[in-house]
């Protein structure tokens, strides 16, 4: 499987990842209602990653490589992706209580 730049710009961009770019990478945190979750990051440029950057950008996003592959054909929304998270216990799709306010 391969990964491309722009592939891993979509990817963070669906998943609405707090991004910070620097010189040569692009890194971040996938966050849910405020909560980082898991740290992520690509390499700028506009060539293929090498073949071992796809298997370990899955395992940052806590997926399976079908899964991932199926992130990377856009076929899975944010909150499919959410619920996959939810199902391995990492969070909970329930209401959130902040400060008095209900977060989805």
């Amino acid at each position: 499987m391969q990964l491309t730049t722009r592939e891993a710009e979509r990817i963070f961009n669906k998943l609405e990842v707090e991004a910070i770019r620097s010189t040569h990478h692009v890194r971040g945190f996938v966050t849910y209602n405020g909560v980082r979750l898991f740290p992520v990051h690509y390499s700028n440029g506009r060539k293929d990653m090498p073949g071992h950057v796809p298997k370990r950008f899955a395992k940052s996003l806590n997926l399976a490589l079908d899964e991932f592959a199926e992130l990377k054909r856009c076929t899975m929304s944010r909150e499919k992706y959410f619920g996959i998270q939810a199902e391995r216990g990492v969070i909970s799709l329930e209401a959130v209580e902040v400060s008095g306010e209900q977060r989805p």
